[in-house]
């Protein structure tokens, strides 16, 4: 074996040993999240979401959701597949302050930020989470639990899931719904 063959040899082992200790190095930088709902979607019966003086309640009967504030509205079954799929699946990842005095500053104080609060068949509170949406950042939100200090840092921004508005949730029944819904009643 030659000196130059060698040499590659020691260069190509040095090399794959930087690179394993590269590799190795890199998983302390990886963020482990949380998801902050981890019970199951049919244990939810009942979400509020508020933002200042305006809020919206969903009220899940049997397999049927339904908007308390208009009942007559038809609720669109793709958003609650996001609240459950997304908005309730979002991770805290990384802890940004746990100063009261800096809430503001990221959204999360009672008034500034929007409420999310679920609750179970007995109408026990499961969750509350204020959201934030301020600063820069539009891949991410913030977020505190109610009574708790803590802000973390989001892994998805999910903020406009939290809408209070009725028409996001629901839409208004049509005249061929209506007549379906006629149909279907005098076939039986």
């Amino acid at each position: 074996m030659t000196d130059t063959v060698k040499y590659s040899l020691i260069a190509l082992a040095a090399i794959f040993l930087l690179f394993l200790y590269n590799m190795n190095s890199q998983k302390s930088y990886t963020l482990n999240g949380q998801a902050i709902f981890d019970d199951n979607r049919g244990e939810v019966f009942r979400i509020l979401i508020s933002e200042n003086d305006k809020e919206i309640e969903l009220v899940r009967t049997d397999t049927t959701w339904s908007i308390t504030q208009a009942d007559s509205f038809i609720i669109k079954e793709n958003q609650i597949d996001k609240i459950f799929d997304r908005l309730l699946k979002v991770e805290k990842e990384i802890l940004i302050t746990s100063k009261e005095e800096k809430w503001e500053k990221f959204g999360v104080d009672d008034s500034l930020g929007r409420h999310i609060k679920v609750f179970d068949k007995n109408d026990n509170e499961k969750l509350h989470y204020i959201f934030g949406n301020s600063g820069q950042d539009w891949q991410h939100n913030y977020i505190r639990k109610h009574n708790s200090t803590d802000v973390f840092r989001t892994n998805d921004n999910v903020y406009f899931l939290l809408n209070t508005n009725t028409t996001y949730w629901g839409t208004k029944p049509t005249q061929t719904d209506d007549s379906e819904k006629m149909n279907i009643e005098l076939d039986n």
